[in-house]
């Protein structure tokens, strides 16, 4: 069958499952929220099970109309997909020929790499300042009429760093490709840039409900852009790209913001005891403005791959970021769990590093 496949999907990597043993892992590794969802989420989604034998509504039906009030954004700047990387692979098939130029700062998220080759265009990587911020130069000086898509991650992943928001609009002055803004770490962060789409048409906002609303299991991401844009991405999208479970429990997440903040403040407090405790171990923690830490640990002379095998062999997941685009040996990622996981954490930590 091999002769079949086009090439450039033979080039992409195996995915593997990742299965952890045992009842008592503890799962830093993926950027989850540690907490269930809203019990309002659950109560709907549970009286929703019963009409699973209809299809959903096509664009997302009444969470297209909730998240337009949620954002301030009209209905039709707002398109829904199976979480935010779906979204990315969208705008690379709609705007990105074979061949064709998507720029990357690098570090940042790994889907925006991953769906440039799905779809055989060309990524172009940038790299970051030394203080993961953008080069607007660089990025500027790669722009070729080649040039399709820009992505930005903000804040970044996995480096956590929030970009100005003059920065990003300097950016959109500059150049005339499609700019992704990817906010899915926004209620955190609490910026946006989302208020200027209607004053820059090639200006896409992606956001998650998986982050902050604890929804990663549903798959439930959306973007915000311009409606003639939201109308072309559309057309390209699957008829019903979000199931039914997932809009009613999106919607009703939405309806019970006073618990989503509750777990944001003790989150933002969370991050701070963990970060202070890593520097205290002697490690480097990047400045945060996420629910995940970048530690380095080049300090202590440790490859981040022996660390982060280190852990796993305490049953205790924690993301290996070493060599990655536009990272050394010796970075890792955690994200802040609840307290018992980050002392489990520090407590195995010190164990691998001997103190």
């Amino acid at each position: 069958m091999d002769y079949l496949v086009n090439e450039h999907i033979k080039s992409i990597g195996q995915k593997e499952p990742r299965r952890a043993k045992g009842s008592d892992v503890i799962r830093l590794d993926k950027g989850e929220l540690p907490y269930p969802p809203s019990p309002h989420v659950v109560e709907a989604i549970t009286d929703a099970v019963k009409t699973i034998n209809r299809y959903p509504e096509i664009l997302g039906g009444k969470l297209r109309e909730a998240l337009a009030k949620y954002t301030g954004a009209k209905e039709q700047q707002i398109f829904i997909g199976n979480g935010s990387d779906d979204l990315i692979e969208l705008i690379a098939k709609v705007f990105v020929k074979p061949g064709e130029e998507v720029i990357i700062p690098v570090p940042t998220f790994f889907v925006y790499f991953l769906s440039t080759q799905v779809v055989n265009g060309n990524p172009i990587l940038v790299h970051r300042t030394a203080d993961f911020g953008l080069d607007v130069e660089a990025i500027v000086q790669k722009v070729t009429p080649k040039t399709k898509v820009l992505f930005i991650a903000n804040p970044n992943n996995p480096t956590a760093n929030l970009i100005p928001r003059e920065i990003v609009q300097e950016i959109l002055e500059r150049v005339e490709c499609v700019v992704v803004v990817d906010e899915c770490y926004y209620e955190i962060c609490q910026e946006t840039v989302a208020d200027l789409v209607d004053r820059y048409p090639n200006l896409i906002i992606l956001r998650s409900l998986s982050k902050s609303f604890g929804l990663a299991g549903l798959r439930v991401g959306y973007g915000i852009g311009n409606e003639t844009v939201v109308d072309y991405l559309y057309r390209a999208a699957q008829m019903f790209a979000v199931n039914k479970l997932a809009i009613v429990g999106a919607i009703a997440a939405l309806e019970d913001m006073e618990y989503v903040h509750s777990n944001i403040q003790q989150i933002c407090q969370d991050r701070e005891y963990l970060a202070r405790e890593l520097e205290n171990l002697g490690f480097f923690v990047c400045p945060s403005a996420t629910n995940f830490l970048l530690v380095h640990t080049k300090p202590l002379n440790i490859p981040s791959k022996d660390l982060v095998q280190a852990l796993q062999a305490r049953n205790i997941f924690v993301q290996d970021f070493g060599l990655k685009p536009g990272l050394d040996a010796y970075y890792f990622r955690t994200s802040v769990g609840s307290p018992i996981e980050n002392q489990a954490l520090l407590t195995q930590l010190k164990e691998v590093i001997n103190l």
